[in-house]
């Protein structure tokens, strides 16, 4: 170990023996006469030569060759003085880590490697060969003013030498991580047995510890997670390059408590999954690899391609391939990037502006490992029946649950293969066309309720669309269409009422912005994506409708925001089975969404938010029954960055849901018809 340290220590000291802090502009009056003026011109932008007091040669005329002599003398002298008055440091620290180095040390040390990495990659030999050569041009002047030439030049060899060192033994690959801690605590507004708040994600606040869910109280569902990531990326410029990022904590895995309609508790629990009805608790500690892959080009019969192989992640659009970000009240980098995970590969070919990528593997299998075996990135595809089922609500994921399912769900993806083509269209768009092909280990049973004829078996999943943008400087067109037939092998069981498609135009100006478009989600459509939520319905089917988005700036520091969507049910009658439990939205059943916010920067570090969000069900055709269901929530959030790698984020969030006597859309699938409480949550975020 003290052998380790002493290298390390030794490449990060030496950075400062060969690059001193005089880095200025260039001179402003050196001419070009001599090469050897360049060289100067040149060096003292590299901070390796000062001039005059006032940074000048002087005036219009050349400098003199004597003065170019005092100058690279300055340069060695300035030069050998750091390395005389680093020695008694190294020294120091170096004692230091003969016994037990201190945690001042360890900062020591990685402060200076910190800077070692900065400064190393500027640092160029040639600078150190520039100024030998210059020394022999001066030698005479430079012997008059009484200064050694030949020991000046052995000087300049060694520090060669050193920075060749460094360069050679440089780590081959950088270190990067977070370390994040949250905490999350919720009160309902009467202690009854069955009344608590909910949060956006259809999950119970207040639920007593211990209780099986059958108590509130204040405060008492107190949750603390933390995770701390690793992260390690090859930084080698030619050949193979890797990563992985190593990642422990408690946010992952579930308790064995049972609770309201899907039972179990526990922390975020999975990264692609809503947990309707889930109070929070504690996890098992675990550790898992978020990324873990070599990259590297190579090419077969003479076509190039980049190839990534290992733990590798992807996404496609919102709407066909993308990973839904179901943690609302967390927010990370490696949680929310829409990636699907999985083992296998990824190969990217390029046709001039075109790119394609064919990518597939294992999507399954992926376990926390040291607690739980919780499956990290559980995907789930293919639907068949509807959303809207008695008992179930709020709707979440309910019908692209794990494992088979008859009637309502679809189904557990195992194994995939798919196909990415990206092509430019002129200079200011593009079309993205992808198809996949999602298969499943198990069989599922669509249900003959939905399927016209005998029950049939899936095990297959296939998802095909396309998306097209352009941008005419600030006016942004987007549009997009997406299937998902569920297959029987090779023969399609589900291939209709499975469609999705939209179309939006944006505007963009100085201090404001706007954008609004068209969506029509049909109620088989069960790709694995993230078309976003209304209220506690995420990754809403079965809809069309108007949406809106706009903001506006009145200061630098204070921003408005506002979103909408206006749907009615798309009225698609599947197989004559209106008026079913499973029965379908009417076109006279409509809902409308609203998020309003307005954030204020209170400072240079200080930042404030205060948000409204609700949805109003008119439910009018009898289908899933008759009312006026209202979901409401009442944001107030708060931002502190401590410093430019540490940020402290508070959110204080008031719930009502009230059914409004629809039962279908009772909270939590239970008799009670309201949620009424709190929720408060804090994350404290560090990256290093």
């Amino acid at each position: 170990m003290n052998r380790t340290f002493k290298y390390a220590l030794t490449a990060a000291l030496s950075a400062l023996l060969i690059v001193p802090a005089l880095a200025q502009d260039n001179f402003p009056d050196v001419p070009e006469s001599h090469w050897a003026y360049k060289e100067l011109a040149r060096m003292k932008a590299e901070g390796l030569l000062v001039g005059y007091p006032d940074g000048l040669f002087r005036g219009g005329r050349p400098a003199s060759r004597y003065e170019l002599a005092v100058a690279v003398h300055a340069a060695w002298a300035n030069l050998k003085g750091i390395t005389d008055g680093l020695k008694a440091q190294i020294d120091d620290l170096m004692n230091k880590m003969a016994n037990a180095p201190t945690k001042a040390d360890l900062d020591n040390l990685r402060a200076a490697i910190d800077a070692l990495q900065a400064e190393v990659n500027r640092i160029k030999t040639e600078d150190i060969a520039a100024l030998r050569r210059m020394m022999d041009e001066f030698r005479a002047e430079l012997t008059k003013i009484g200064a050694d030439v030949d020991q000046m030049k052995k000087d300049l060899d060694a520090m060669r030498g050193d920075v060749a060192w460094l360069k050679q033994h440089a780590l081959p690959f950088d270190v990067s991580g977070d370390l994040n801690l949250w905490m999350g605590a919720g009160y309902a507004n009467r202690s009854t047995t069955s009344d608590f708040g909910t949060t956006v994600d259809g999950r119970p606040t207040g639920v007593r510890r211990g209780a099986g869910g059958t108590g509130a109280g204040g405060m008492a569902d107190l949750t603390i997670l933390h995770e701390a990531a690793l992260k390690i990326v090859s930084n080698n410029s030619s050949g193979p390059t890797f990563k992985a990022t190593f990642v422990f904590g408690n946010m992952l895995g579930s308790a064995a408590t049972g609770f309201g309609a899907t039972g179990g508790s526990g922390p975020f629990i999975d990264q692609s999954n809503v947990h309707t009805g889930s109070p929070f608790a504690e996890g098992n500690e675990s550790f898992y690899f978020q990324d873990f892959s070599v990259n590297f080009d190579t090419s077969i019969m003479g076509l190039g391609f980049n190839a990534e192989l290992g733990r590798v992640g992807y996404k496609v659009s919102p709407y066909i391939f993308q990973r839904p970000d179901t943690t609302p009240y967390f927010a990370n980098s490696r949680w929310d990037d829409g990636m699907w995970r999985f083992d296998g590969g990824n190969l990217g070919f390029k046709f001039g502006g075109a790119k394609l990528n064919l990518f597939g593997g294992r999507t399954s299998g992926h376990t926390t490992m040291g607690g739980g075996n919780t499956e990290i990135w559980n995907m789930t595809a293919g639907a068949a029946g509807h959303p809207f089922t008695a008992g179930t609500s709020p709707m979440g994921f309910g019908r692209n649950q794990t494992g088979p399912a008859t009637g309502t769900g679809l189904m557990q993806i195992d194994q995939m293969l798919g196909a990415s083509l990206s092509v430019p269209l002129s200079n200011t768009g593009s079309l993205s066309l992808a198809y996949l092909w999602l298969a499943s280990n198990n069989t599922a049973n669509p249900g003959s309720a939905f399927l016209p004829g005998a029950t049939r078996t899936a095990n297959a999943v296939s998802v095909y669309g396309g998306d097209l943008k352009f941008n005419f400087g600030n006016i942004d067109v987007q549009a997009g269409y997406a299937k998902s037939d569920v297959m029987g092998g090779s023969h399609a069981i589900v291939n209709k009422n499975n469609a999705a498609m939209y179309g939006q135009l944006g505007y963009s100006a100085m201090n404001w912005g706007i954008s609004g478009g068209y969506r029509r989600i049909e109620p088989q459509f069960g790709a694995p994506g993230d078309w976003g939520r209304i209220g506690t319905w995420w990754n809403p089917t079965d809809i069309k409708g108007f949406y809106a988005d706009a903001h506006f700036d009145l200061t630098k520091e204070l921003r408005l925001m506002a979103n909408a969507g206006f749907y009615q049910g798309t009225g698609t009658n599947m197989t004559g089975n209106v008026g079913n439990s499973g029965a379908i939205l009417a076109t006279n059943d409509r809902v409308n969404h609203f998020n309003i916010g307005i954030g204020y920067k209170m400072g240079a570090n200080h930042s404030l938010l205060l948000g409204y969000e609700g949805v109003m069900w008119d439910l009018k055709s009898g289908n899933v029954g008759i009312g006026k269901p209202r979901e409401q929530w009442f944001n107030i959030g708060w931002g502190f960055d401590l410093n430019a790698r540490t940020n402290l984020n508070v959110l204080w969030q008031i719930s009502d849901y009230d059914s409004k006597g629809v039962t279908s859309f009772n909270p939590f699938g239970g008799t009670a018809t309201r949620a009424r409480g709190g929720f408060i949550t804090s994350q404290l975020t560090v990256r290093f």
